[in-house]
């Protein structure tokens, strides 16, 4: 049996990487060069969706340049409005707050029903209904506290995939549990990465790159070269990064609990909460999807850090141009392991 293809990407076919870029200098700034008719690097950053997007892109002038990466950051608002569930009035907000069928945007359409599939392939280990489990986790990271079971029991009964009903030919949405709340956290940068290369290429600028705080899309290769470099960070922090071959129209999303976790009685919790059991996610790791859009590779890193090695790396598997890497330690004092798809590409060592 063949791998699974499907993956409407709106003909698209744009990349992310949620790991390191390797620019020599990633603030705004232009490469300079004698010669004023060949492209120079340009990059700028902006504060959007609650992380610092970058976008870095080679163009003829810093006008042209300016003006892109301006119409790039637009389309990025445009989508925070859409899909944030930090703004009141955002179009995510006001569903999650409606009684019966609601009509969606196009943005909030693709992205949910996206969500659905992969809700269903990954088992359940993806669901963007766990916006209240979510929120009851992170008042316990901030508190220091862990919640009761019959309070995780309870917010469970608000998470699930087949809470959600569409009408395809209305293209409504509809709630079926009143108070269910949608966190489009671990998909949401990923379809704006995408959306905001596709404004560049529209520009004829595909020469670019676009980082979402260490979520990394990269789009056509620049000027003379095979792809953009790039590399995983360490796992553990500190050590050096794991290097990869130079990257060009692919996605590479991570996921792991570097900087959020919670320790309660000599146990370590990720943020990553397990949608199937209200749980976070034990030990430690860092999981790198490498796929065909930002969307995409956001989902599954997210799911795959649920999934666990074995089975997340079986799944990946299964998936048409799609590779996965994985660090992991299952428990304080472990060793640590990897484990990957046999396509993920690392760099030679010579």
């Amino acid at each position: 049996m063949g791998k699974i293809d499907k993956y409407p990407i709106n003909a698209v076919g744009i990349s992310l990487l949620v790991v390191g870029l390797l620019l020599p200098s990633f603030t705004v700034h232009a490469q300079q060069d004698g010669d004023s008719t060949i492209e120079r690097l340009y990059s700028e950053t902006a504060e959007l969706m609650g992380v610092e997007f970058s976008i870095s892109l080679y163009a003829p002038s810093e006008t042209i340049a300016r003006e892109a990466i301006h119409q790039a950051f637009s389309r990025i608002t445009e989508i925070e409005s859409c899909l944030s569930n930090y703004q009141a009035d955002s179009e995510i907000s006001l569903l999650c707050q409606a009684e019966g069928p609601v009509k969606v945007s196009d943005d909030l359409w693709f992205v949910l029903r996206e969500s659905m599939f992969y809700w269903q392939i990954s088992g359940g280990a993806f669901d963007v209904t766990v916006g209240r489990i979510t929120r009851l986790w992170r008042r316990a990271r901030r508190q220091k506290e862990f919640p009761s079971r019959s309070r995780i029991k309870e917010e469970m009964k608000f998470v699930g995939g087949d809470l959600l009903r569409f009408d395809v030919e209305k293209q409504t949405v509809e709630i079926l549990k009143p108070g269910l709340l949608i966190d489009l956290g671990a998909i949401g940068k990923g379809y704006a990465a995408d959306q905001a290369l596709r404004v560049l290429r529209d520009l004829d600028l595909g020469a670019a790159v676009i980082n979402a705080s260490g979520d990394v899309l990269f789009g056509e290769s620049p000027p003379g070269k095979q792809g953009w470099p790039a590399a995983i960070a360490s796992f553990p922090s500190g050590e050096e990064p794991t290097f990869l071959e130079p990257l060009a129209n692919l996605a590479l999303a991570t996921s792991g609990d570097a900087y959020q976790h919670l320790e309660y009685q000599g146990k370590r919790y990720s943020h990553l909460v397990d949608p199937r059991t209200g749980i976070p996610i034990k030990g430690r790791s860092s999981v790198s999807v490498l796929a065909v859009s930002g969307l995409r590779s956001d989902a599954l890193a997210s799911a795959v850090s649920v999934l666990g090695p074995r089975k997340g790396v079986a799944l990946i598997e299964e998936l048409a141009k799609t590779e996965v890497y994985i660090g992991f330690q299952r428990g304080l004092g472990k060793p640590i392991e990897t484990n990957s798809t046999a396509g993920f590409p690392l760099k030679s060592k010579k």
